[in-house]
């Protein structure tokens, strides 16, 4: 089984991620080392501090200083942490921010939202304005989420992608919260894994492996043979296969 990273800020120099090539290449080896070789780039962009045109450019800039230093034996996605605000809402073309070449999108909203008419707003214009998908990541961030099932199984029902930080499966992780999210990824309520990775300090890469055994034993070895698929499939569209 292919293991997938689909969120991380590894790309160095670029943003509160990976400052140098060096910092990259030593979470890349540690997450090949616990049999992850296929890596989503997800660099933050706060849509209300710069232009869609500027992001893409240096991103690029960024990526194309990087991709000679990516170990030969890792497949790398290029991708975007999207922050949904109204100024991203006036582009016509979004597809440069999407999971490489696929219609799945990163999108983050504010932590304290309800999801009531104006973030639900923008939420169905990048789904139907835009024919995109939405990823949500880290949901555990999302306190309404959490407590209110049944909104995030609607969103799955629309297509949704519901995405989980590993450093929630850890043995430090708080254990009322952990329980608590073991419980929505048995009930089928959470879609894929990712590092969210910015250093070995800030959501470190070293505990994937942590966090897939903590999966399997309290959910079963089948649930995150269903979260890789999910994962594949994503990672596949992005790489146009």
């Amino acid at each position: 089984m292919q293991l997938y990273d689909m969120h991380s800020h590894i790309l160095p120099g670029f943003d509160d991620g990976a400052k140098t090539v060096e910092d990259s290449l030593k979470m890349i080896e540690c997450l090949q080392k616990q049999g992850i070789s296929n890596i989503c780039l997800t660099p933050h962009f706060y849509t209300n501090e710069r232009s869609l045109e500027d992001f893409i450019a240096k991103r690029e800039e960024a990526f194309q200083k990087f991709a000679p230093h990516i170990p030969d034996n890792v497949r790398i996605v290029l991708g975007t942490e999207v922050y949904v605000t109204d100024y991203l809402l006036n582009n016509n073309n979004l597809k440069g921010i999407t999971y490489g070449k696929s219609k799945y999108i990163l999108t983050e909203y504010p932590y304290n939202s309800h999801f009531r008419e104006k973030t639900m707003h923008n939420f169905y214009s990048i789904m139907q304005n835009h024919r995109l998908i939405p990823v949500m990541p880290h949901v555990e961030r999302y306190p309404y989420l959490i407590e209110n099932p049944d909104l995030i199984e609607e969103f799955q029902e629309l297509g949704v992608i519901i995405q989980t930080n590993i450093s929630n499966y850890t043995d430090k992780a708080p254990f009322f919260r952990k329980r608590k999210l073991l419980k929505l990824i048995s009930g089928g309520y959470i879609d894929i894994l990712g590092s969210d990775a910015h250093s070995f300090t800030h959501n470190t890469p070293e505990v994937f492996t942590q966090a897939i055994n903590t999966i399997k034993e309290k959910c079963g070895a089948g649930v995150i043979d269903r979260m890789m698929e999910t994962a594949e499939t994503i990672f596949n569209a992005a790489l146009g296969e």
